[in-house]
C-alpha cells in the first residue's frame, strides 16, 4: 500500500490533554496515527505517547498507530514495550528494511518515484485498517556495470545520489542506457555520466554486461 489514509496526530510536549476526535467529525473506525518527532519532546517520550494513546481509546477510537523515526524506536525514545498500543509504524530511508521486528508498516521513502511525497508499505492493514496482510517484499537491484533498459512508463534522473535533486531528464519505456551501479546504503543506483537513476530490478532491465568505464 502507497501512502496512507485516516488521520494523524502530532504529539507536543503535553502534561494534560483534552482531545475527542470525533468533534472533528471522525467516526470510530477511523485510524489514527500518532506522529512522534517533535524536538522538543522529552529524550525519554514513551510516557506522553501512552497518555494520547488513553486519550484516544477512552473516546472509543481502537485503530491507532505510533509512527517515529526508526532510530526513535532502537534507541527506546519510544519503547515499544511499555506502548499500551504497541502497533508502529517506522520511518526508515534507503535500507531494504524498516529494521524493528514485526513493524506494522514502513514509511520507507520521502520522494517516492521523485515527486517529493512519501511512500510506505502497510504490512498488516494497521494503516487502511482493511486488516489484510500484505507480505513485504524485499526490493532487489542490479550490481553490474552494463547496458539498461527502462520498463516503467518513466524514470527520472537525478543529480544526486540520494535522489534528491531531480534533473529535467528523463527516459520512457524502453529506453537504454549504459551505467555502472554504486551503492547508497543498502541499495544501489545506476551512475551515468549525466546522474542517476534507480537500480531498482522492478524499473529497470538489464540487457548485458561491459567493463565499468567502458561500452
Amino acid at each position: 500500500m502507497e501512502g496512507k489514509r485516516g488521520s494523524e496526530c502530532l504529539l507536543k510536549p503535553v502534561s494534560n490533554i483534552d482531545f475527542n476526535p470525533k468533534e472533528l467529525g471522525l467516526d470510530k473506525s477511523t485510524v489514527l496515527a500518532l506522529d512522534v518527532e517533535a524536538q522538543d519532546l522529552p529524550w525519554k517520550t514513551t510516557a506522553e505517547v501512552n497518555v494520547f494513546l488513553k486519550q484516544l481509546k477512552a473516546n472509543g477510537f481502537s485503530n491507532v498507530i505510533t509512527y517515529g523515526s526508526g532510530s526513535w524506536f532502537t534507541e527506546k525514545r519510544i519503547d515499544r514495550a511499555e506502548l499500551i498500543d504497541n502497533h508502529i509504524w517506522v520511518a526508515a530511508y534507503g535500507v531494504n528494511q524498516p529494521g524493528i521486528d514485526d513493524t506494522n508498516a514502513w514509511q520507507y521513502t520521502d520522494n517516492y518515484e521523485g515527486l517529493n511525497v512519501d511512500a510506505s508499505l502497510d504490512f498488516d492493514g494497521s494503516l487502511s485498517g482493511s486488516g489484510i496482510v500484505i507480505r513485504p517484499v524485499k526490493p532487489e537491484y542490479y550490481q553490474t556495470p552494463g547496458l539498461y533498459e527502462a520498463t516503467q512508463s518513466v524514470i527520472h534522473q537525478f543529480n544526486d545520489v540520494q535522489f534528491k535533486s531531480k534533473r529535467h531528464t528523463r527516459l520512457i519505456k524502453g529506453s537504454r542506457f549504459y551505467a555502472t551501479p554504486i551503492k547508497y546504503g543498502e541499495i544501489y543506483r545506476l551512475s551515468t555520466p549525466t546522474g542517476y537513476y534507480t537500480a531498482n530490478k522492478d524499473k529497470v532491465k538489464f540487457i548485458f554486461a561491459v567493463k565499468a568505464g567502458g561500452k
